[in-house]
């Protein structure tokens, strides 16, 4: 496919929801799109084809790579740049984002729906269409990402529960990234990026407060911070000592020194 850019005007759109654009791209030294400062009121679809593009937001940089595709409104708080990055993209009208479920998501997008974003921009490369007729294929187009955005989220969310409720009950366990990385047969960084969405803390320093909460009755019962520490996985007691320290704003020995506020001999 040659690149090419189509752009789509009515004199009278009738407010429908409607394809404003489409075309095929690719990324240069000065491709750098700011959708902080973009003036356009649109929701964009853009898939990468080949090679590789990033999506900055939050502090995050997130890799655009092959079938991998950002749905977002423009204005909006994130850019989006790449040299070696060749993509299809699409841009509805603003009307449109009364539907969307949030102003930006990442996803991955499958054969059937990437096949079918393919012939929908070759078909309007040169075909003609009144506002209605534009509208019908854009409706029908934007049901079909945002289904596809909905079982990803589902999938995301299935898949961290699983993690979570691994660490609810293994917490005592050795357990480190790279081991729930090969375990729940995702990426270190893919499934930090997913637990942090859903129960905003990464694994591990969710892993490190479930210790913690779970030394709390331990430490009342008089048995030596060593020995707790390891009873909830902590390798020493030093380690132990430091994180409840900056989890409690106390000490485990300060901590166990309360119990003669609340139940004195």
């Amino acid at each position: 496919m040659q690149n090419f850019f189509r752009k789509f005007h009515y004199t009278d759109d009738q407010h429908l929801p409607i394809i404003r654009g489409v075309g095929i791209g690719e990324g240069s030294s000065t491709y750098n799109w700011d959708a902080r400062i973009r003036k356009e009121q649109l929701i964009v679809l853009q898939v990468t084809l080949t090679g590789e593009g990033f999506l900055e937001m939050g502090g995050r940089k997130i890799s655009l790579r092959e079938n991998n595709a950002f749905f977002a409104k423009i204005p909006g708080n994130y850019r989006y740049f790449g040299e070696e990055w060749r993509f299809l993209f699409i841009e509805f009208s603003a009307i449109m984002t009364q539907w969307l479920d949030t102003s930006i998501s990442v996803i991955e997008v499958s054969m059937d729906l990437l096949e079918r974003l393919k012939s929908v921009v070759i078909d309007l490369k040169d075909r003609e269409l009144s506002a209605v007729q534009n509208a019908k294929v854009a409706f029908a187009l934007f049901l079909d990402i945002k289904e596809t955005i909905q079982k990803e989220i589902q999938q995301k969310t299935d898949g961290i529960q699983a993690v979570k409720k691994y660490i609810d009950t293994h917490y005592f366990e050795d357990i480190s990234l790279d081991f729930l990385s090969e375990k729940y047969m995702m990426s270190k960084y893919t499934l930090i990026r997913q637990f942090e969405e859903v129960y905003k803390s990464s694994p591990i320093n969710y892993l490190k407060q479930v210790r913690i909460i779970q030394s709390l009755s331990l430490l009342w019962e008089e048995e030596a911070i060593g020995q707790v520490a390891k009873k909830v996985g902590f390798s020493t007691g030093n380690y132990f000592s430091k994180v409840f320290k900056k989890e409690m704003g106390m000490s485990p020995s300060e901590y166990r020194n309360q119990k003669e506020i609340y139940f004195p001999q």
